[in-house]
């Protein structure tokens, strides 16, 4: 039930994450005010980042969940991939090209972005808690529950 329940909140974060990273790119493509345009892309980039951090909070404890019950952690990992996707989806495509839109329209300053370099450092410090939450929770698991008191649903 879990699993089914963990399924159903990742299609619906990846919907609303798609739906924000695309309403934010096609911001770039405005034929109004650059300046406008710019300011549209950072509302909705800031929306879809602060989305990206709260669903891949709420799919983790999810993932802790269906971990604990069937001791697969094929769910934690899963969170991590779609933490993944969209980064670099963010970081490495449309923040620079958005970068590329400033420049050329003449709201930015300086010449070198850091958005992929950001989003390295955010895919590796979410890697390293998706691990350590792993051992923990593989830890207490074997504190706790012993192979013998498996739970009905892990046999599933």
């Amino acid at each position: 039930m879990l699993s089914k329940i963990f399924f159903a909140v990742l299609a619906a974060a990846v919907l609303v994450m798609a739906f924000f990273t695309f309403y934010g790119y096609s911001w770039l493509g405005s034929i109004g005010s650059p300046r406008d345009a710019a300011l549209g892309y950072e509302f909705h980039a800031g929306l879809g980042g602060t989305f990206l951090w709260i669903a891949t909070l709420l799919l983790l404890i999810l993932a802790n969940s269906v971990f604990w019950t069937t001791r697969r952690a094929w769910a934690l990992w899963t969170t991590l991939v779609f933490f993944a996707v969209f980064a670099v989806i963010r970081y490495f495509w449309i923040e620079q090209s958005y970068f590329a839109f400033k420049q050329s329209n003449g709201l930015g300053e300086g010449s070198f972005s850091f958005g992929p370099f950001i989003g390295v450092l955010f895919i590796v410090c979410a890697a390293g808690v998706v691990f350590v939450d792993y051992f923990l929770i593989s830890r207490i698991q074997q504190r706790f529950l012993p192979a013998a008191e498996l739970p009905a649903e892990a046999e599933e």
